[in-house]
């Protein structure tokens, strides 16, 4: 399947509805009372947090239930999520804790996703993200992947052979444009429709083609 006006018409309904989901998220996927540590109390204290903090939960639950894995699949599964947890919280150590654990998050969510069956990913209607869509840009041997994550603000994950980058929606007069900032430098994801303009930090602006939904 390509990426169509079907499929850019269903990126734009995740953002306009990102409001709406961010309410029904008000609380994480675990019990506050029981909370412990810097990462889980951040996550109880903030609306954005706890929406990618159920999302997570989501993707995890259906990465479990995936069809043809072996017992030791699920096994490796279950321990790359407890040191996924574990990195998370060690985020207080950061010194911008909510992005470390905002970052966090999304990176996780588009690892799992990238790990389901393709008709998994496709009939995957039930949370607030999307993808990875493979993004082909002049020069490159491999697409990068972008996975949106519609919380508010709306994210998106781009991740390349050897990096990865959070990067959160900002003011457009079209489309949809991502901004995010790391160490590195600036990026830059700017979607319009089937096409978009990509700059990496240290990296030129790029005019870039957005493939099939796999």
């Amino acid at each position: 399947m390509r990426f169509s006006s079907s499929i850019a018409s269903r990126l734009g309904l995740l953002v306009a509805l990102g409001a709406a989901q961010q309410v029904m998220a008000a609380s994480p996927s675990f019990s506050c009372a029981r909370a412990q540590g810097v990462a889980q109390e951040a996550v109880c204290q903030d609306g954005m947090l706890a929406a990618l903090d159920r999302e997570n939960a989501r993707v995890y639950a259906l990465a479990r239930k995936a069809p043809g894995q072996s017992a030791q699949q699920k096994k490796t599964l279950t321990a790359m999520q407890r040191g996924w947890i574990k990195g998370r919280d060690d985020c207080w150590k950061s010194d911008d804790a909510k992005a470390c654990i905002r970052d966090a998050y999304v990176l996780r969510i588009a690892e799992l996703r990238a790990g389901l069956p393709a008709a998994m990913r496709r009939n995957d209607k039930g949370g607030v993200s999307i993808g990875p869509v493979p993004v082909h840009c002049p020069g490159e041997a491999e697409p990068m992947n972008a996975t949106f994550v519609n919380v508010e603000p709306s994210l998106v994950a781009l991740a390349g052979k050897d990096r990865s980058f959070v990067l959160s929606i900002a003011p457009s007069a079209s489309g949809a444009r991502y901004l995010g900032r790391s160490p590195e430098g600036e990026a830059l994801f700017w979607q319009k429709g089937p096409g978009a303009i990509v700059q990496l930090p240290g990296g030129q602006e790029l005019n870039c083609r957005i493939g099939a939904l796999p």
